[in-house]
């Protein structure tokens, strides 16, 4: 366990609304630090649109995963990042309806930037991103069929949360 100062530099939360005019939204953080986001969560707060998730280990404005669906990750994107703000592109409807009616969370994580490192300490050689002061890690890695392989993730001590997603199948 590690004291951080302001946790803002390491995760913040916004809300937002679509305009309805098919323009682009800029969110802009509202924390104490700036935090350009590693890892973004968006949902639909008065919708079952599906939750998105883009990471800066696969290219934030590339790639998009759906945690809560057996859909592979697909090629839509984060229309850019900047220093403490994203903007959302005006073709994904669950991040950004066009009809303008619906609000929306962006939970937001930093990890180290866009860096990332390979990590062997484990069975299977990873993918990191890692933030060791907030104890946040973005991990990719291709699974070998076998159980109980262990995978490094960039961090040391003992998670509190594991997310994993198959991203091709």
């Amino acid at each position: 366990y590690t004291t951080i100062d302001d946790p803002s530099a390491h995760f913040q939360t916004a809300l937002y609304s679509a305009t309805g005019n098919g323009a682009n939204i800029t969110v802009t953080n509202d924390g104490n630090s700036d935090l350009q986001p590693d890892w973004l969560w968006i949902k639909v707060r008065n919708g079952t649109n599906n939750h998105n998730m883009f990471d800066s280990s696969r290219g934030i404005t590339s790639k998009r995963l759906f945690p809560n669906a057996t859909t592979v990750e697909n090629s839509s994107g984060i229309a850019s990042v900047a220093s403490d703000s994203f903007t959302t592109g005006t073709s994904i409807g669950d991040i950004n309806n066009t009809s303008g009616s619906n609000n929306y969370v962006a939970w937001q994580w930093k990890a180290n930037g866009g860096t990332t490192a390979s990590d062997s300490n484990g069975d299977i050689t990873s993918t990191t991103q890692a933030n060791t002061t907030a104890g946040f890690s973005i991990v990719t890695y291709a699974g070998n069929g076998t159980d109980g392989n262990s995978v490094g993730t960039g961090l040391s001590g003992t998670w509190d949360l594991v997310i994993f997603k198959n991203r091709g199948a």
